[in-house]
């Protein structure tokens, strides 16, 4: 895999489709899959998967997120954002021995799921905008990570783990524990 930067690429592709899409937030993922030509399913599947990418040859891209009632809509959103990076950046492979790759909560953080997930938090929660309305809600510190999250539509541990990549310190919920 010599010549693959796949968390260059992640950056890339959420800017292109930011720009090209003209994307507000929350960002319609399902806008994203179908520009993409992915076919995008919501199914209950065991607690364990949040989601699924597939691909066949001769058949359209498939991406199915868990829509179990355990599965935050947030999380869910995200799920798709990740799956679809696996569609962006698995072309990038070129072993034909993989089709499908199912994320669960145990799967392990290879270097193409770390940038599958960058994608997805770049898609989601472009820096200048966290940026911008981390400042915005500077006088409410208690509930600033609530209120973003519900403007990006992700969960609240995605916001602060957002909020932690770029070094923006937040209240913690617990103790009022300023984490830098």
């Amino acid at each position: 895999m010599a010549g693959v930067h796949f968390i260059d690429d992640a950056e890339r592709f959420a800017h292109r489709a930011w720009e090209s899409l003209k994307l507000e937030p929350p960002v319609d993922v399902s806008k994203v899959a179908k520009r993409l030509g992915i076919e995008l399913y919501k199914e209950e599947f065991v607690p364990e998967v949040d989601g699924l990418y597939l691909l066949i040859p001769g058949a359209p891209p498939v991406v199915a997120v868990n829509c179990s009632y355990l599965k935050p809509p947030g999380r869910q959103r995200f799920t798709t954002a990740h799956e679809i990076a696996h569609h962006l950046l698995g072309q990038r492979i070129k072993s034909p021995a993989r089709i499908f790759f199912i994320d669960s909560v145990k799967t392990s953080k290879t270097l193409l799921e770390r940038a599958c997930d960058r994608f997805a938090a770049l898609l989601l929660m472009p820096e200048d905008l966290v940026r911008k309305w981390f400042e915005e809600l500077s006088a409410n510190p208690e509930n600033r990570i609530a209120i973003m999250s519900e403007r990006f539509g992700v969960s609240p541990w995605a916001m602060r783990v957002r909020l932690r990549e770029l070094g923006l310190p937040y209240r913690s919920w617990d103790r009022g524990k300023i984490i830098r």
